[in-house]
């Protein structure tokens, strides 16, 4: 991956707690937890350590997901006094995380002290395709749809797109042939953008979040993404229920720095 992601991490980091290599995240909180009994309630986003003890103070409906960078997928809920107080022994790793699986937790970690809410904003619903991509931006400003809408069936659609920075949404009429379609959209600046597909009867067929990369940094961030994509795939496999589209976007966030901060 690139080593700006782990240099912004550090970055971050340094001001705040200390973060170990194996250490996961709260990612969702309902109630008042601590870790090992300590005054702080811990916060979306913060750093887990294995072998903490979790406890709540709330007794009639606490919860808390916590994420390891080996994988484990761990839901702690508790319903009663005894049991909150009790707590939760979070445990250890199975397997060592690799570098990949390391970085990719700073950067998700990184972006979400940055953008608290960012990741939860404009949930797609479940009859909607969501899908992540990162794509070329051509000499012209366009770059190819092809990458981003390869899911999408043939048909007629009404497209929006919106820059992340950009106040105004450009829309247009599309008619897709399917995934060797090479049809080109222009756009206005590298960055993040939010594609939203629509059927002829209005309803909602498809969301994207792209990443338009100049060309000489697009093979290394598209590496990086990979990378960061089969991780939560076997994650999402011996783990069910991942927030899989959550952590590409957060780390396509990360990837998408100002020009002038890129190698």
């Amino acid at each position: 991956m690139l080593q700006r992601i782990w240099l912004a991490a550090v970055l971050i980091i340094a001001g705040t707690q200390w973060i170990r290599a194996e250490d996961g995240i709260a990612w969702q909180i309902q109630g008042g937890w601590r870790a090992n009994q300590t005054q702080d309630l811990i916060r979306r986003g913060d750093a887990v350590t294995p072998g903490t003890l979790l406890t709540a103070d709330d007794s009639t409906n606490a919860s808390i997901l916590v994420l390891l960078p080996d994988g484990q997928r761990l839901l702690f809920d508790c319903h009663d006094a005894h049991t909150c107080k009790q707590g939760f022994r979070v445990p250890a790793l199975i397997a060592k995380p690799d570098d990949d699986a390391i970085e990719l937790f700073d950067a998700v970690r990184t972006t979400m002290q940055q953008q608290p809410a960012a990741n939860t904003a404009n949930r797609s619903h479940a009859t909607t395709t969501e899908t992540e991509a990162i794509v070329p931006m051509h000499a012209d400003g366009t770059i190819a749809l092809k990458q981003a809408l390869a899911g999408l069936p043939p048909g007629q659609y009404r497209m929006t797109v919106q820059g992340e920075s950009d106040p105004q949404i450009s829309e247009r009429s599309l008619t897709w042939s399917g995934p060797h379609d090479e049809a080109q959209w222009p756009l206005s600046h590298p960055g993040i953008y939010r594609l939203r597909l629509f059927g002829s009867l209005g309803g909602e067929r498809m969301r994207v979040m792209l990443l338009a990369e100049s060309p000489k940094l697009f093979p290394s961030v598209q590496k990086a993404f990979a990378e960061a994509k089969n991780d939560l795939e076997e994650w999402n496999e011996t783990f069910p229920g991942w927030p899989t589209h959550e952590w590409l976007q957060l780390f396509l966030r990360s990837l998408a720095q100002p020009q002038g901060a890129k190698p």
